[in-house]
């Protein structure tokens, strides 16, 4: 009889299912540390677009808030500059009339 040094056709299927079961739990570690690293990555994306969105709508939320300030401070020169205007106006039709 031969010497065997690879052990019994059971011996064999075993260090077969053995390793493969090791390289079983490899995959699923691999996939693992994949969606985790990949969730982390997801909400860190998420949270910087939330911030910039949000940097983004108070700037605008302040140029608006300018413009309407800059528009009154506007329409009341306007209206002090029309109500001289008017008053000159009406002075130089009451000259005129008398």
């Amino acid at each position: 009889m031969a010497s065997d040094d690879t052990g019994t056709p059971e011996d064999q299927l075993r260090q077969q299912y053995a390793g493969a079961a090791d390289m079983m739990l490899r995959s699923v570690r691999a996939w693992s540390d994949l969606l985790t690293t990949s969730t982390d990555m997801a909400f860190d994306v998420v949270l910087k677009n939330w911030d910039y969105s949000r940097s983004l709508r108070n700037s605008a939320e302040q140029a608006v808030a300018d413009t309407i300030k800059t528009q009154h401070r506007l329409n009341r020169e306007m209206l002090q500059a029309w109500q001289g205007y008017s008053d000159d106006v009406k002075e130089i039709i009451e000259k005129r009339g008398t």
